[in-house]
């Protein structure tokens, strides 16, 4: 039996409070990576749940799973750094403790390692369905067809290179901080080489009884706020037309402000006449075109009535 650790490729873990979701995780993913010795580092940003004990567990069933804890929380981003820089092969998956992978993306991954690229990109959930797998070099083409589905950090596979040479600190605070290190290494190189994957897609956990801490009553700031100041920071290399582009996609595509879901975040008091005001004046910039009656209609429904709307829609759904 070969127990020499892969050194083409490792993955990543970077978790808080999370025990549930990272003990299935890992009760998914290490029979997977088990069979190629592909290493796992999980960083554990001071959990105050049973996160140890979890690790500890698997610990025991997996040679190549390694643990660090931090003693105190650092924030998401000082983890991020972290645990991206523990790791020494050609390629680091940052895998999110709510991911998931299947065998086949993880066999196409590995055999992908073997090339160089400085980025491997894989689908989100299979969102993407516009964009042919390829080799992309062009970084004006990268931001504008590709550029939204990067804000999911475990679509994200870096080579060495792009975590050695990342300047994590500029993007502490900007929810995209995984995003950013990637675009801006690769805004400074003369030549770039992404390897896209249409049909590799990652996936998410999903059990009964487990539920995902969600970010909903930070929507408009996220996604209207955020991202437009995070992509509108990325160095001049890229056009503005091309930033533009990445980030009313991403509004577009993903569905963000949906009639759907702007009535779920009514409905559970995360989305009201307040925030209608001080987002509204942003919209053209965020969203591109859009129905803004649409943001004022939901913002006046009583809460009571968009609940009943919500579960009309989940049980004819």
């Amino acid at each position: 039996m070969n127990t020499k650790i892969n050194n083409k490729l490792s993955i990543v873990i970077p978790t808080y409070n999370r025990a549930s979701f990272l003990d299935y995780s890992l009760e998914i993913h290490i029979p997977l990576v088990k069979e190629y010795n592909i290493p796992i580092y999980v960083s554990d940003n001071a959990s105050p749940d049973n996160t140890s004990e979890i690790v500890n567990k698997w610990m025991e069933k997996y040679e190549f799973l390694y643990y660090y804890r931090n003693k105190k929380n650092l924030g998401a981003d000082l983890n991020f750094e972290i645990i991206l820089n523990k790791p020494n092969t050609d390629y680091i998956w940052l895998l999110g403790d709510t991911s998931k992978i299947n065998k086949d993306v993880l066999a196409n991954v590995l055999q992908q390692s073997k090339k160089y690229y400085d980025l491997i990109l894989l689908n989100d959930q299979k969102r993407v369905t516009d964009v042919e797998t390829q080799v992309i070099a062009s970084k004006e083409y990268l931001l504008s067809y590709v550029g939204w589905n990067m804000s999911q950090m475990s679509s994200l596979i870096y080579s060495k290179e792009v975590i050695k040479n990342a300047n994590f600190t500029r993007f502490y605070g900007t929810r995209f901080i995984q995003t950013g290190i990637a675009l801006e290494y690769l805004a400074y190189r003369e030549s770039i080489s992404v390897k896209w994957n249409k049909e590799l897609s990652v996936g998410a956990l999903k059990r009964n009884g487990m539920m995902k801490t969600s970010w909903q009553k930070d929507t408009f700031d996220i996604w209207i706020r955020k991202w437009t100041n995070f992509v509108l920071s990325l160095p001049p290399n890229y056009s503005l037309e091309s930033k533009m582009k990445m980030i009313q996609t991403h509004n577009k595509r993903a569905k963000v402000f949906s009639f759907r879901n702007l009535l779920l975040l009514r409905s559970e008091g995360f989305y009201d006449m307040k925030q209608y005001a001080s987002y509204n004046k942003f919209f053209d910039i965020s969203l591109g075109s859009t129905n803004t009656f649409k943001f004022l209609y939901i913002a006046i429904l009583p809460v009571k009535f968009t609940k009943i709307l919500v579960n009309i829609y989940r049980k004819y759904k």
